[in-house]
């Protein structure tokens, strides 16, 4: 991260936003999240009669339309009936075949059904009275010939509804009361449809086979973790047979099925309690069936690659705005490829990522891992692979997380390191000059700074352990003893002062020393700022008007001096975005879920501003070319999702222009 502060020029213009150009941000572009309108609060979605080309989507709204023109998914018609609708099921309906779509409210004992017409649009609406609320609900005929049921899990049991001459005809079913969630499948190859109910309370699946007269019989039960919310038939392992996806406390559990319509024992393929749905697919043309699953803690979206031998590989994952609760898995757009559509109650919208073919899909690519809470990051190639990698701190979890990049804006974690109580703050350098970088880590909790001296592979010695003030919150590095050495410079915000800790080139700090400043400090920014040629240290508080300058001699830090400010400040990582020439201003925005580009116009003056969603509570950002093109990306640790969204700079080169007077990317 390059940090910005030109005391006596750019300063100013970073406290008061009002040095604001009329020039709009239209240069500076980045791979964002691809939003469907399917206005607010969206809560369910579904194909119409399998076809991937119309979908149905249920929100705030009521019911919206869509259908594939172009390659693109266009909008039709959006009726006001199914408002909030969590169940929402479309199908060939009745002896006739007639589609119909399905549609209810927990709030209510009943389901809606009506007629979709070409366009989308609803028409013959009936109203079937359950005993209970409605949970989940498939249409599928209950043996071959049959006209097409409609089957429906209320918090009583199961009710079969099928089409009469005058209508609708119930007729209930046993099963467990409270199921979370239900599929269908002929799991015993009878040529009749089976029911799988997911009883959460229970920990197991119940399995009603059908029977000859259109009937069920209940048949052993099958475990599946603790807490099953939701169930997919789908032939999983590629062998014909219909296995069995199960979400719930335990993560996701493949349950792979035999010719006997027995399943072996629950297989963990994620580990993660907060799945809420997921869908199938081939999506790098294998032949093999993948798995599209979304996590409604991180926000995410992860793609688990079919493997040989029934196995699947962790892939990438993307942003999808806060806790997803459905997923829609087909070829929407209608170029051959697989895409996924995710749809958040929580400000998210409706997501579309859009299939690649080869695995990856065009969106926002995210790094997780279980850390816990997120503070602060960094980048850096730890391996010397010539790939830049990522550096985070969790403050709850005690530990860093190494994420190790792949060239093309994609990371692997590794193994989380523990470094004490509270890590608030990480810096990257080489500290004993062989090369490899190593890491320093402010413990906010231990009153110490750690340093962690790599080996160029990817690992880290023990860390070992420096005292500083109280409260170390932030920390940076610069060159105070000479214009070569690798210092430290760390803000300790509970003892009102700033520790410089002067290094020997060998991976130690033998030699430090502590300055009084300001109350409350929060960040500390080194620069040249009276133009000597050596650097300076500057102390601040985002609470405050004023801030601690302390000069460099070349040999050491100056006592601080106070510098009154016009208003408070709040450093900015500074990059030329869109290679025009000035430098763009970004920060996180963590109670808007976005991020903020301010775009440079000439030095002192910014463009309007660009924010980009990128999902809660983003806390930290860095900046470094993650996939080799030559223009600066970002990557946001976003505090509890415990996710880093990276995005990708897609900003084109700007025309040719007369030269105007601005700076340089780099430090100053």
């Amino acid at each position: 991260m390059r940090h910005l502060f030109f005391l006596s020029r750019v300063l100013p213009v970073v406290l008061a936003v009002g040095a604001i150009a009329s020039r709009t941000s239209a240069g500076i572009v980045f791979e964002a999240p691809r939003r469907l309108e399917a206005g607010p609060e969206p809560s369910a979605a579904t194909f119409v009669a399998g076809d991937s080309a119309r979908l149905l989507v249920a929100g705030g709204e009521g019911i919206s339309a869509f259908h594939r023109e172009g390659g693109n998914i266009v909008r039709g018609t959006r009726s006001p009936m199914g408002r909030a609708a969590q169940v929402l099921v479309a199908g060939p309906l009745g002896a006739h075949a007639i589609r119909h779509v399905a549609f209810a409210t927990r709030d209510r004992a009943q389901i809606s059904l009506a007629v979709v017409d070409e366009h989308g649009g609803l028409s013959a609406v009936s109203v079937v009275d359950l005993p209970a609320p409605a949970r989940a609900a498939r249409i599928a005929p209950l043996s071959p010939g049959q006209p097409p049921v409609l089957l429906v899990l209320h918090d009583d049991g199961l009710s079969v509804i099928e089409e009469a001459a005058n209508g609708w005809t119930r007729r209930e079913l046993a099963a467990p009361r409270f199921g979370a969630d239900l599929a269908v499948a002929d799991l015993d190859h009878d040529g009749r449809l089976d029911v799988i109910v997911a009883d959460s309370s229970g920990g197991e699946l119940r399995i009603l086979r059908g029977d000859t007269d259109g009937g069920f019989t209940t048949a052993p039960a099958e475990l599946a973790g603790r807490a099953p919310r939701r169930v997919i038939a789908a032939d999983v392992t590629g062998d014909g047979l219909s296995d069995l996806l199960v979400m719930g406390d335990d993560g996701l559990l493949l349950l792979a099925a035999d010719a006997t319509g027995r399943f072996a024992a629950p297989r963990r393929l994620l580990s993660s309690p907060y799945l809420t749905d997921a869908g199938l697919a081939d999506v790098n043309g294998d032949g093999r069936a993948d798995i599209l699953v979304i996590d409604r803690s991180h926000g995410t979206m992860q793609v688990l690659l079919g493997a040989a031998g029934s196995t699947f590989v962790t892939g990438a994952a993307y942003l999808v705005g806060a806790a997803p609760a459905a997923l829609l898995v087909g070829d929407l757009d209608g170029d051959g490829r697989a895409d996924g559509l995710a749809l958040s109650q929580l400000g998210g919208g409706a997501t579309f990522l859009r299939g690649r073919g080869d695995g990856h899909f065009d969106g926002v690519p995210c790094a997780q891992a279980a850390l816990g809470d997120l503070t602060a990051i960094v980048a850096g190639d730890f391996n010397n692979d010539d790939d830049v990698d990522l550096a985070a701190v969790s403050e709850d979890g005690g530990t860093v997380g190494l994420f190790l990049g792949s060239g093309d804006g994609n990371f692997r974690a590794q193994p989380p390191i523990a470094v004490g109580r509270q890590p608030r703050a990480i810096a990257v350098g080489d500290f004993n000059q062989d090369d490899h970088l190593d890491l320093a880590v402010a413990n906010f909790g231990a009153d110490s700074v750690m340093i962690l001296i790599g080996d160029g592979h990817g690992g880290f010695a023990a860390p070992h352990a420096i005292g500083v003030g109280t409260g170390p919150s932030a920390i940076s590095i610069g060159s105070f003893s000479s214009p070569t050495s690798v210092d430290l410079a760390i803000v300790n915000s509970l003892s009102d002062s700033v520790s410089v800790l002067y290094g020997d080139g060998r991976g130690q700090f033998p030699s430090n020393r502590t300055f009084r400043v300001s109350a409350r400090p929060s960040f500390l920014i080194v620069g040249d700022t009276n133009d000597d040629g050596n650097e300076d240290l500057v102390v601040g508080s985002e609470l405050s008007e004023s801030v601690a300058i302390l000069l460099g001699t070349g040999a050491q830090l100056a006592e601080p001096k106070t510098n009154q400010l016009s208003g408070t400040a709040k450093p900015s990582a500074a990059e030329d975005f869109d290679h025009d020439g000035q430098m763009d201003l970004v920060n996180p925005d963590e109670g808007g879920g976005a991020i903020q580009i301010l775009p440079g116009v000439s030095e002192g003056h910014f463009g309007k501003p660009l924010r980009i969603p990128v999902g809660r509570d983003p806390h930290a950002l860095v900046t470094a070319d993650f996939d080799h093109d030559g223009r600066m990306d970002i990557a946001v640790a976003h505090r509890s999702s415990q996710t880093i969204a990276i995005l990708l700079n897609r900003s084109p080169e700007p025309s040719p222009t007369p030269a105007h007077g601005g700076r340089a990317p780099g430090r100053i």
